[in-house]
């Protein structure tokens, strides 16, 4: 688990949210070693010191991940670094669906491939690992990464995109929620992913 990760994991994981990949760039720059993870420009969702130069979503959807999950969990820490404590305060944890950076500004989607191998070889293990209760995919990466593990590919058989599931059945059978994206290219969404997340900020 990069980037600090690992040490602010909790003791029980009530809720994983798996997201697609690290970001490839920073500062319009891409990333290229593992130390770049730490730069205040870089907005991976572990990296506590992005905060220095930016700090919450200041309309919905309008932030980085992180910025975006914590406004639509109800964090309202004054930096990164205090959400970060309260999303794992609350049992919360988030792993990538591939744990490699991808350059999306040489090839705008992940290869199939790529995700089946990340998520039966990696991302099975990490889930079976971390127990959660719950899970929740967030985009359609992490959909077509827990289409390759059980229980999870049982479960969502039949479903196409991610806005094509129906939450109160996964959330009630098989303690799974999906949700589009939460950028600002999904805004259209705003309401179903606002309707998902009150449903996680319920369980705790």
């Amino acid at each position: 688990m990069a980037c600090g990760a690992a040490y602010r994991r909790p003791g029980r994981v009530k809720v994983l949210f798996v997201a697609e990949s690290p970001p490839w760039a920073a500062g319009g720059q891409e990333v290229s070693s593992p130390p770049d993870c730490k730069r205040p420009d870089y907005p991976y969702f572990w990296n506590d010191r992005y905060d220095t130069l930016h700090r919450r979503a200041v309309a919905p959807l309008s932030g980085r991940l992180a910025e975006n999950l914590f406004w639509l969990l109800g964090l309202d820490g004054g930096s990164r670094r205090e959400n970060l404590e309260l999303f794992t305060g609350k049992e919360f944890f988030l792993v990538d669906t591939v744990k490699c950076v991808f350059r999306k500004n040489r090839k705008a989607a992940i290869p199939a491939d790529l995700i089946r191998v990340s998520a039966r070889e990696v991302l099975a293990i990490e889930i079976a690992g971390l127990a959660p209760e719950y899970v929740v995919a967030i985009g359609n990466t992490a959909l077509a990464g827990l289409r390759e593990i059980e229980p999870y590919a049982s479960a969502l058989a039949g479903v196409g995109k991610i806005t094509e599931t129906h939450p109160g059945d996964l959330f009630e059978e098989h303690h799974l929620l999906c949700v589009p994206y939460p950028g600002g290219h999904n805004r259209r969404y705003l309401d179903q992913i606002v309707s998902v997340f009150e449903r996680i900020r319920d369980l705790v």
